[in-house]
């Protein structure tokens, strides 16, 4: 059996007293070894051990079983401590999320320094195994999203003991508009975002107040299959109006309060959402503390809390709120929710924004350490790198990054827009470009990572996903690799042909594509981009009858990418257009480009046109 080389670096340290290297785990449908965890195992520690029994059985096709003691060759699966119990000295992983996998005799240790380390452990020695899980198990992947070897003599090769840990704290997945997202969908993704490492989905309490994408409407359903993977769950977003809005008090908290709610420039009272309240006002703040406070209580599963104002705000200009500027009204409040926190909910961390007009460190208050900032830079110019000083918006954005990093003594994440919603769906495929602002950021000493999720694109945006949840890991892992092992295992024989469409792409649609925030280049440049999309679709034409035709899978995916670059063509004379009329328009689509989606929803390509 050919077996998929591991492409994660590892750091190595001995468990092993001499050095077995292969450990035979099953053979003719018998399984050799016994999986063991503690008989006190926590949830997470359980559904590791659980995960890889079913794993191994489906390689090998033997009953593999969990048991809480040792009687022969094991496998053992727990904390480093839990393990302790059965093998004492055992030098497994310590450190949160760090992970370990060691032999001793005929016996594996997969050990974590907590309960997420644990399930990182079992994934990892099951890649090692040849195991690839490249996406979410989603109907158009038509069951090509996961790569599990099959062998009746299920042989684990042991080259050296390994402790590995991922570099990036935050590894986050952002729920956001969920134009997309199901109970169902949302659920596979859970399943496959540990695999991947991905540590924290983030769901608003309440998007833009619609009800229809709300962390309610799902809790009870995901809760526990978020808390038995050790994922995070945040909760939050836009914004104050959620604690404290006129539709409050059965519709009567603007007629019963009206000095609770900002004032506009003319003097009065506005009940709109998007306008702060009175943050002058005590019993305002207290309302809405007391709202916050409420609302976690009933919701012990949420462990980051995100408090940002309204989106579009407007801020309250009465005499007493005019002393200080709006920045600071801000991160006073977020400071005074964050002691709250700390008093009530000691183990909930509060996260906030820095973005729009909070982008730069506030001038007279110091933001309290133990708040989690994200920095977002919502219109960051992608055709040159977040780093690069010729793009004076980049500059812009990276300038306050480091004034941020220089003051402010807690955590700092990044909130990307790599798939916001003003692409439009275009394949933005860009491993490079992911590493080269990971590497970057890293090396500046911020702490994580986050990216938008919608199923409805995701075979569009499929490698951006997978490169960036090996770059959270590593910033130095070789991304070449990880491409290679994509195309491999999605396209199979077309995969040489699809690392080139891939590789083109990079520059194709950052470069020549019509979207939001870029800068017009010269229209010779828009017939190059032009052709070489129209070349690239010939080409995957031309594979998928050659090599599709008793192939429906490929078939199918060829095709999809065929779809994507017809759009990319599209949008460059779509861009190409904009500049030879010397117009700027707010990016709407055309009705040629809505029909072309309306056409090709639900293939896992477009999400639906109410975003666009």
């Amino acid at each position: 059996m050919k077996k998929i080389v591991s492409i994660v670096f590892f750091v190595g340290l001995s468990f092993s007293l001499y050095a077995q290297t292969e450990f035979h785990l099953a053979s003719e449908g018998k399984a050799l070894y016994d999986i063991v965890v503690s008989p006190s195992a926590s949830a997470a520690e359980l559904f590791a051990a659980e995960e890889l029994a079913n794993y191994l059985g489906s390689m090998s096709d033997a009953a593999f079983t969990v048991k809480t003691s040792s009687g022969g060759a094991s496998i053992f699966v727990g904390t480093t401590p839990s393990i302790g119990k059965f093998y004492f000295n055992i030098p497994g992983a310590k450190d949160p999320e760090q992970w370990g996998i060691g032999t001793s005799g005929k016996n594996i240790f997969l050990t974590g320094g907590d309960s997420r380390g644990v399930i990182y452990a079992v994934y990892a020695f099951l890649q090692q195994l040849g195991c690839r899980w490249i996406a979410p198990d989603y109907d158009f992947f038509e069951g090509s999203s996961r790569h599990i070897p099959s062998s009746p003599e299920l042989i684990y090769h042991h080259p050296k003991d390994l402790v590995d840990k991922p570099e990036m704290k935050y590894r986050k997945f952002y729920v956001e508009e969920g134009k997309s997202h199901t109970t169902g969908n949302l659920l596979q993704l859970i399943d496959w975002m540990p695999k991947l490492r991905y540590n924290t989905l983030v769901i608003p309490i309440n998007y833009q107040g619609s009800g229809r994408v709300k962390w309610d409407n799902w809790r009870e359903r995901l809760t526990p299959e978020l808390q038995k993977r050790g994922i995070i769950i945040e909760v939050g977003g836009h914004g104050y109006e959620n604690f404290l809005n006129a539709g409050m008090e059965n519709g009567k908290l603007f007629e019963l309060h009206p000095e609770w709610f900002g004032m506009d420039e003319k003097g009065k009272r506005s009940p709109d959402k998007h306008t702060v309240f009175c943050t002058s006002n005590r019993d305002a703040v207290s309302y809405l503390r007391n709202n916050v406070i409420d609302y976690l209580q009933s919701r012990p599963e949420i462990e980051v809390f995100d408090f940002w104002p309204p989106d579009m705000d407007k801020w309250c200009c009465c005499s007493e709120c005019s002393k200080t500027s709006s920045e600071q009204r801000h991160f006073e409040l977020v400071n005074y929710m964050a002691d709250e926190l700390k008093k009530h909910f000691p183990k909930v961390k509060l996260e906030c924004l820095a973005y729009s007009r909070y982008l730069s460190p506030p001038e007279n208050v110091k933001l309290n350490p133990a708040v989690l900032l994200d920095f977002c830079p919502i219109t960051q110019n992608y055709q040159v790198q977040f780093y690069d000083e010729t793009s004076s918006k980049n500059k812009m954005y990276n300038d306050n990054l480091r004034k941020w990093l220089k003051v402010f003594e807690g955590e700092i994440s990044i909130y990307s827009y790599y798939r916001k919603y003003k692409w439009r769906s275009l394949p933005n495929v860009f491993p490079h470009y992911l590493q080269n602002e990971l590497k970057y950021f890293r090396s500046i000493g911020t702490k994580g990572i986050s990216v938008y999720s919608e199923p409805g694109d995701w075979f569009t945006y499929g490698p951006n996903y997978y490169v960036l949840g090996h770059l959270a890991q590593h910033p130095d892992a070789d991304v070449d690799a990880l491409m290679n092992e994509y195309t491999a295992l999605l396209f199979g024989p077309a995969k040489e042909v699809m690392t080139g469409v891939y590789k083109a792409l990079e520059e194709i649609v950052r470069n020549g594509c019509y979207f939001a925030d870029s800068e017009p280049l010269p229209l010779e440049q828009y017939d190059k981009y032009y052709e070489q999309a129209v070349q690239l679709a010939t080409q995957v034409g031309n594979v998928r009858i050659e090599l599709g035709k008793n192939n429906p899978v490929l078939n199918n995916h060829l095709h999809r990418v065929e779809l994507m670059l017809e759009y990319v063509s599209k949008s460059i004379r779509q861009q190409q257009k904009e500049v030879q009329e010397n117009k700027r328009s707010d990016y709407r689509l055309t009705e040629e480009l809505k029909q072309f989606f309306r056409t090709h929803l639900g293939k896992g390509l477009f999400v639906d046109l109410v975003v666009l």
